[in-house]
């Protein structure tokens, strides 16, 4: 299955995968912290094979060892090499990141220590700058005199660069170390590489390496230079990761190229047991270990065998140096192991649990918290005290006390609720066990049989008992604990009763009486308490407050003094009266009062002698009538009337006040209000009608509506006026003329047009009330005077009629034609308007006017044209005088739109601005002769 699921994911990659760039940003820096695991050797790796949007498949490599490398600040190193090597634009040597470790030949074989080295990364390039080493303690700076240019940056497929580097050592007197190297880098492929670690997008990057070593021996005078094989580097670079996803080494040794080391990126190799975890175990039980993993574990393959990841128990101090092999599992992932304690673990509380790996080999860490062994409970139970006791008494029970045990309680094989204590304290009958129990099982005690004998139980009929006057009680006490053979003793307040030994005692003082029951086979005893009180109370004695002859309707207080602890039942003739039973009664009916007394204690005293109360009977009580409507409208009235009873008198009120004069049955109501009548009979006892009354209402008139005009109130006929009034809702209007109703005027407006007179309006309201002292309005409405008929005489229209006149063409005034006759200029429709001295005015009916001419000056003559045109008119004028003319053009409504004064020949006029149309131009000579011609603007 999981070959499967890689296959799918390669194939997937294929689908998706992308050619990516790599930058400054997926060089180490400092800060990192990279990992890396070295592959087993495996010859026939197809490490080669490359090209655009290829995958390579090396899910199966075999993870050995783990590398680490941390890369730190240059200033984190050494004084020193802060200062040879410090990221400064001017400092040829610069570098930003440092790596502890040299990759110097023997190194370790020099007397060198915290050897580093450092480099320098940025847009354009990622390169070794320098080695740093102390020797003897003395920090010693080794500056690349060749930098070693790892990658030219960016890198993308297809790009190749080259770069030399060379550096030296030398120790006087000792030795003198060189190496220089060529390196050659080509990207020659791109697409997606598979490792144990996972999938990823990657650049390929082929970098051969030629180097060459040199050494001279100071001490013995011999120097020579090595060639060193060539070695290539298969390197897969993927954004994000810092170091490659994988690297293979290879080396070339006759011709044959070898492959040296091979490495893949990883996560650091971890293995953390992890929750839930048994904090409590048993020997010979399971349980279940749960780890998790980071890094890359062998799921084997041909000749590698699998991972297995076993989990180990310390001893009970936590200590691993001989652990206890108690589960595995055959995996390369995160898990659970099933593990068995073995039987003979010793119980303990300081054992811990880790997972080792075995391919490759690993251990993890611990649980990290103590894990105790322990074995099954063993439960035992003792009483602290008797087990056979008297009912009221208890015997504490007692298991024991262990921190890892749970603890339940059981009566008669029953749990006890809540009862989860090591200690229980035993209060009834029955077998006592206790369940106790631990992670590595249960235990349940041998039992403990508990007696609890029942008490001699006695009762009083009541708690208590009281004594009136002298009297005495017998206390008895009722055995209810069905026992025999028992024996008695009462006590008064304390103090044994000599001789008073049954189950009974006649009691005759007041006192705290106890008996005590004894059975002499239990030992058990029981005592019952009553106590006895003596009462006494005096009869009652009836004060009055007030008259006890009265009319019916009034009362009389009653009183007694209030005795504390007492209470009272008031009689009437002997009788009970219901709920009457404090000290204090109001007596209302006719009759002999009495009262009984009854103390705390239940002693009864009556009064005396009662008191006798006496009700006199009032009159009839009037019943108010209406002789009529009792609403009506302000000035109205209604008669009110009460049937009359021999030798009672009356008086009336309105609203609760008398009114003067209002005596007698009957009574004439002008007022609204409330009216009520009070009847006197001859006891002088009194009745009043019905309290709510009779209710008159008086409505008010609505107010004399003021009339408003709209306008005038003297106008000519034609014209017209609205009278108005404001509305008031609910309200009619009725309005009048010369004091007759007017049809259909019901508003609370009138439009007058044709009628001069007196006009008024009433308004009645929802109550059907009108109002009064109504204001009327004159209006006054003058005729018009006879119409003008228009005649003609030769060129001239004469009006008819006498007044002012007012001449119009086509419906427009003709200014200054106010006479009664006009001469036409032009053609069309003439009418005439006059007015007499009321300032009415009529108009005639339009006459047309068809044949106007006008005369033609000897002495001048023009023409116009082009005529017509769009408002540009050339005027040629027969002007061989030089005389002034003015020439005007005037629109058919007779007004001027344009003069202009000349002695030319020829004149341009421009009328484009005005509207298309006719229009007549005419020119006049100084003598006042004129020529006119029609003209079309178009």
């Amino acid at each position: 299955m999981k070959k499967l699921l890689l296959a799918i994911c390669v194939l997937f990659a294929i689908d998706v995968s992308a050619q990516v760039t790599i930058t400054q940003n997926d060089m180490p820096g400092a800060g990192d912290a990279l990992y890396r695991t070295r592959a087993g050797i495996n010859p026939f790796l197809n490490y080669a094979a490359t090209g655009a949007n290829h995958v390579w498949n090396f899910p199966n490599l075999t993870a050995t060892t783990q590398d680490s490398a941390v890369y730190q600040t240059v200033a984190s190193t050494n004084f020193v090499y802060a200062l040879t090597y410090i990221d400064f634009f001017l400092n040829p040597n610069r570098a930003n990141h440092a790596k502890p470790g040299v990759d110097i030949p023997f190194n370790n074989l020099l007397p060198v220590t915290n050897p580093y080295t450092f480099y320098y990364r940025s847009a354009t390039v990622y390169k070794a700058v320098g080695y740093g080493m102390e020797l003897a303690g003395i920090p010693i700076p080794v500056i690349f005199s060749n930098h070693d240019e790892i990658y030219s940056l960016p890198l993308n497929f297809g790009d190749t660069d080259s770069s030399f580097s060379a550096y030296n050592i030398s120790l006087p007197t000792l030795a003198y170390y060189g190496y220089e190297q060529n390196r050659y880098n080509e990207v020659d492929g791109w697409g997606v590489i598979n490792t144990p670690a996972g999938s990823f997008d990657a650049l390929r990057v082929k970098t051969t390496l030629m180097g060459k070593d040199t050494i001279n021996l100071d001490s013995l005078g011999i120097g020579f230079a090595i060639d060193r094989p060539v070695m290539t580097e298969y390197k897969w670079l993927s954004p994000g990761l810092q170091i490659p996803v994988m690297q293979v080494n290879t080396m070339e040794l006759f011709g044959i190229e070898i492959i040296t080391d091979i490495f893949f990126y990883d996560l650091q190799r971890t293995i953390n047991v992890v929750q839930p975890l048994a904090s409590v175990v048993c020997p010979g039980s399971s349980v279940s270990v749960s780890y998790d993993i980071t890094g890359a574990f062998n799921q084997g393959g041909l000749f590698v065998p699998a991972n297995i990841f076993r989990a180990q128990l310390s001893d009970m101090n936590g200590d691993f140096t001989n652990p206890v092999n108690i589960g595995s599992v055959t995996d390369y992932q995160s898990g659970i192991i099933t593990a068995t304690i073995p039987a003979n673990t010793p119980p303990g509380n300081g054992y811990r649990i880790r997972v080792i790996s075995t391919n490759p080999a690993f251990t993890g860490n611990d649980n990290g918290f103590d894990i105790i062994v322990t074995v099954p409970p063993v439960a035992t139970a003792t009483a602290g005290g008797a087990t056979e006791f008297c009912e009221g008494l208890s015997v504490v029970l007692t298991a024991g006390t262990d921190p890892a045990y749970t603890y339940q309680w059981q009566l008669d094989g029953s749990d006890l609720l809540l009862e989860t204590n090591a200690d229980y304290s035993a209060v009834a009958n029955g077998a006592y066990t206790v369940v106790v129990t631990n992670a590595c099982g249960t235990s349940t005690s041998a039992p403990i049989q508990v007696t609890v004998n029942p008490l001699p139980e006695h009762t009083f009929a009541q708690p208590s008992f009281t004594i009136c006057n002298n009297n005495v009680v017998t206390l008895i006490a009722t055995n209810t604990s069905g026992q025999g053979s028992l024996s008695y003793q009462w006590y008064g307040d304390g103090i044994l009763l000599t001789g008073e030994t049954s189950d009974s005692l006649v009691a005759a003082i007041a006192g705290n009486y106890s008996l005590e029951i004894l059975n002499p086979l239990t030992g058990c005893s029981f005592t019952a308490s009553i106590n006895v009180s003596i009462d006494s109370i005096s009869a009652p004695q009836i004060t009055a407050t007030g008259n006890v002859t009265f009319c019916e309707g009034d009362s009389v207080i009653l009183d007694v003094v209030q005795v504390p602890g007492e209470t009272y039942q008031w009689q009437l003739d002997g009788i009970d009266i219901p709920g009457a039973t404090t000290s204090s009664i109001t007596a209302v009916a006719n009759g002999n009062y009495t009262v009984v007394a009854t103390s705390a204690g239940g002693c009864t005293a009556a009064s005396v002698s009662g008191t006798t109360v006496t009700v006199t009977a009032l009159p009839v009580v009037p019943v108010i009538s209406a002789s009529g409507n009792p609403v009506f409208c302000a000035g109205g009235s209604v008669q009110l009337d009460v049937t009359p009873e021999p030798g009672v008198t009356y008086e009336w009120q309105l609203n609760g006040v008398a009114i003067p004069n209002g005596t007698g049955p009957s009574l004439s109501a002008v007022d609204g209000g409330v009216y009520t009548v009070t009847a006197t009979g001859s006891t002088g006892c009194t009745s009043v009608s019905d309290p709510a009354g009779f209710n008159v209402q008086v409505n008010p008139l609505p107010s004399a509506p003021v009339i408003t005009a709209s306008g005038p109130t003297v106008f000519c006929q034609g014209d017209s006026v609205t009278l108005s009034v404001i509305a008031v809702l609910g309200y009619d209007y009725q309005w009048t003329f010369n004091g007759n109703n007017i049809p259909g005027a019901i508003f609370n407006a009138y439009t007058v047009a044709d009628s001069s007179g007196s006009y008024t309006v009433y308004a009645t309201d929802m109550n059907g009330c009108s109002s009064s002292a109504v204001l009327s309005y004159q209006v006054d409405v003058y005729p018009l005077p006879a119409a003008p008929l228009i005649s003609q005489s030769n060129d001239t229209l004469y009006a008819s009629g006498s007044g002012n006149f007012q001449w119009y063409l086509n419906g427009a005034i003709l200014p200054g034609a106010t006479g009664s006759f006009y001469i036409p200029l032009v053609n069309g429709n003439y009418s005439v308007t006059v007015d007499d001295v009321n300032g009415c005015e009529n108009i005639s009916v339009d006459y047309p006017m068809v044949n106007v001419g006008i005369g033609e000056a000897s002495f001048v003559s023009f023409n116009v044209f082009p005529n017509p045109s769009e408002g540009i008119f050339q005027v040629v004028i027969n002007n061989e005088r030089n005389i002034n003319c003015v020439i005007s053009v005037i629109d058919p409504a007779g007004k001027e739109i344009y003069i202009a004064q000349t002695n030319e020949s020829v004149k341009i006029i421009d009328l484009s601005e005005a509207a298309n149309g006719i229009y007549f131009m005419k020119i006049q000579h100084s003598s006042g002769e004129n020529r006119v011609i029609k003209i079309v603007i178009q």
